[in-house]
């Protein structure tokens, strides 16, 4: 297997002293279920902002569900910031489009909510929790009005909330699925996703085996790539073709190319370069849908600068709790398995606890081995087909040298092992910080590094040379929610 060039994801990093790498300053945009956090540091002109803010659609949608939709205040009346919750949904509405490769327009028409994600930004702005809810989850729709009538009060898709109701039916589901108050909302079409990631200047994806969509033109080797707006679009929404064709496989590689575009925004010095910031927020505000609140620039901007200091580590991404419907295709709300990531919103309690600064995920010393100069090889002792491919496609994203893969002595291995013998100790530390939890086991056999893949991986992180990576022990975690994963891991499809 050769060795793909670093990720991008890398970027030159921030001297010690200036503490951990800043996710930028934010503007909340969806993209086909993908939230992109962008900078509007420097966007400052009346007229930049004025257009930025004439972009935006605005929808009130307090007649849709019935009561007065009011924000919550960015600051609160103590000076302080807020807890809020957003609703992003990715709309599949194709509307504008020139192909058919995602469905005759004339055929799919309207639009239904393609993704939809519940963030939450804590109080204290030290972590944000997003919840994917799959289009598939077979839902009670509430009664909605809808241009003088009143629509929904049967069970059907949960996608379905959007088609006949718009955004504020969607609304109103999510809370009446949660318990929560959802104080603003964001949709962005096929367009709109489309052309922010052409003006990012593309996305890196990572693949485990070759892609082939005929039907969305998607075509891409094994390892890594750099998508355009086109081809990200194939890649968030193909299910026949990548894993095992379901929504929810599409979901994790939703939330992949999701963490992928926030390390991209925040390693390419995209606040450096006033000319191409512009470019990405004109994109972005384009494709955007919102209600009035977050229509208005300068709460957005109020927004962008509460969560200056989050990092990418610091962005917990899981799937609802769900259980199969039993008719082969839908699932439904797993209500005891969802109860505690409801209710850790409800608190403003991180799901995954944020990422400390100075340690390494051996808490110890920053590390001193860069992956560019480490060589391992891989055994699958999970007992989960293709996690030990995932794992090393991650790793040579990062620039390590795989030099094999294949399966362990036994498949019940729980914890990751990293062995390596004596003088190997500082570089299986640097493999150590790609995989939080893990343990190291002095075994001088082991002339290359051998990671033994357990059942508990979850994913690669991005290893920090600076010593900015983190302890990853979870604060509070039901057995119902599978996989969580935060946006400092390259994860592959």
């Amino acid at each position: 297997m050769t060795k793909a060039a670093q990720a991008r994801s890398d970027g030159p990093a921030e001297p010690p002293s200036s503490g951990p790498r800043r996710w930028p300053r934010i503007l909340l945009a969806v993209a086909a279920g993908v939230v992109l956090m962008l900078s509007l540091a420097g966007v400052g002109v009346d007229v930049v902002s004025a257009k930025l803010e004439g972009n935006i659609t605005a929808i009130d949608i307090s007649d849709t569900t019935g009561r007065p939709h009011v924000s919550a205040p960015v600051i609160n009346e103590e000076g302080n910031y807020s807890a809020v919750n957003i609703l992003l949904m990715g709309s599949d509405s194709r509307e504008g489009e020139t192909s058919n490769r995602y469905g005759d327009p004339d055929v799919y028409t309207g639009q239904r909510s393609d993704t939809t994600i519940l963030l939450h930004l804590s109080e204290d702005r030290s972590f944000a929790t997003a919840v994917s809810i799959p289009r598939d989850t077979w839902v009670m729709i509430p009664e909605c009005k809808r241009v003088g009538e009143t629509v929904g009060g049967f069970e059907s898709k949960f996608n379905t909330a959007l088609e006949i109701g718009g955004p504020g039916c969607t609304v109103k589901l999510v809370e009446q699925m949660t318990g929560l108050t959802i104080d603003n909302f964001a949709i962005v079409d096929f367009t709109g996703f489309k052309n922010v990631v052409d003006a990012l200047g593309g996305v890196e994806v990572c693949l485990t085996e070759p892609a082939n969509d005929p039907s969305s033109d998607l075509n891409l080797p094994a390892g890594t790539s750099i998508v355009n707006g086109e081809q990200a679009l194939g890649f968030v929404r193909a299910r026949k073709t990548l894993t095992d064709g379901s929504d929810l496989s599409r979901i994790k590689r939703q939330q992949a190319f999701l963490s992928s575009m926030i390390r991209e925004a925040s390693s390419t010095g995209l606040l450096l370069n006033p000319v191409r910031l512009f470019s990405v927020l004109d994109s972005a505000t384009q494709g955007l849908t919102t209600d009035p609140g977050l229509a208005d620039i300068d709460v957005l901007r109020d927004m962008a600068l509460s969560v200056k200091g989050m990092a990418p580590g610091d962005i917990a991404f899981l799937t609802m709790p769900w259980l199969d419907r039993g008719d082969g295709e839908n699932v439904v709300v797993d209500e005891e398995g969802a109860a505690p990531v409801w209710q850790s919103m409800r608190d403003d309690v991180a799901w995954i606890k944020p990422k400390k600064v100075g340690t390494t995920g051996s808490g110890t010393s920053k590390i001193t081995v860069a992956p560019s100069d480490i060589t391992v090889r891989i055994l699958n002792g999970s007992g989960i087909a293709g996690r030990a491919a995932e794992a090393a496609a991650a790793l040579e994203a990062q620039g390590f040298t795989v030099t094999e893969i294949d399966d362990a002595d036994r498949s019940d291995y729980v914890s990751t092992e990293i062995r390596h013998d004596a003088p190997s100790a500082e570089a299986a530390r640097t493999v150590l910080e790609a995989f939080p939890g893990a343990t190291t086991v002095a075994d001088e056999s082991s002339a290359t590094i051998t990671i033994v893949i357990g059942s508990s991986f979850s994913g690669v992180s991005v290893v920090n040379t600076q010593g900015t990576s983190s302890n990853p022990d979870k604060d509070r975690e039901s057995d119902a929610v599978t996989d969580p994963t935060t946006a400092d891991k390259v994860r592959c499809a």
